[in-house]
């Protein structure tokens, strides 16, 4: 299958011309893409009337069925379209690692067993939102991470008993993990696609980084796939528009 990242310029505020191109953009993806799964960079839409739009017009265009997962910058709410509808999968429960406290941890895990695990072909699907990735701690020194709770066995192995049975993990972020905290999230994402798995994260582009990324596709800083600790290769590259996509074969 194919699974396709979509990533777009930063937008603090969505002015009518901006709402209406990234609408626009969104819809387009939707119905001409040929991946089996999309997932677009935080904050990809303005608000729920925007989806529901979206709803009507890929179920009524769209030849083939397609998956899709997008974070709304007004309500803050993640969303995924399957079967021609979007269904509401909850909001990002915690920022950093201080905030990653025995309350807010359990109840990531309740929103991970409720609203975050779905399939596409018969491959299992686990979302964690941004600074969720902190649920994994990064040992200084070392290029893995583990369970931040370590004085928590019980919660430790509810979520090692999520990872075991998922194929892909996603990321995707409000802004880029840089400086001191690029190593960190690396090691993260590294050992959330241990074991066979598979984990993506694309996040939205600001400055250059367009430009950056058209010179360079290969090694760009605002979507990553990767699997069993390689990062993979897109086979598929467009920046022709004002956004980028990069699409991955997996199986």
């Amino acid at each position: 299958m194919i699974v396709q990242l979509v990533s777009f310029p930063v937008y603090n505020r969505f002015s009518a011309k901006k709402r209406l191109d990234r609408y626009n953009a969104v819809l387009d993806i939707l119905i001409n893409t040929d991946a089996d799964f999309v997932m677009f960079s935080e904050w990809g839409l303005r608000d729920p009337e925007d989806l529901t739009s979206l709803e009507e017009a890929v179920r009524k265009l769209r030849k083939k069925p397609i998956t899709a997962l997008m974070e709304l910058k007004e309500n803050g709410i993640l969303y995924l379209f399957q079967n021609g509808v979007w269904k509401n999968k909850g909001c990002q429960i915690f920022v950093t690692g201080r905030s990653a406290t025995v309350s807010n941890v359990e109840s990531l895990l309740k929103e991970i067993e409720k609203y975050r695990l779905f399939e596409v072909n018969g491959l299992r699907f686990l979302c964690l939102l941004c600074g969720e990735n902190n649920i994994m701690r990064s040992i200084k020194g070392e290029d893995r991470a583990v369970f931040r709770l370590q004085k928590r066995p019980d919660l430790k192995k509810r979520f090692d008993d999520i990872l075991a049975n998922v194929d892909v993990v996603l990321n995707p972020t409000h802004t880029h993990w840089t400086g001191r905290f690029k190593e960190p999230f690396i090691s993260r994402l590294k050992t959330f696609s241990e074991k066979k798995r598979y984990c993506f994260t694309c996040t939205q582009m600001k400055g250059n980084q367009l430009e950056n990324a058209r010179s360079n596709p290969s090694d760009n800083s605002t979507m990553k796939g990767m699997h069993s600790r390689r990062l993979m290769k897109p086979v598929y590259t467009n920046s022709d528009v004002d956004y980028l996509v990069q699409s991955y074969e997996i199986n």
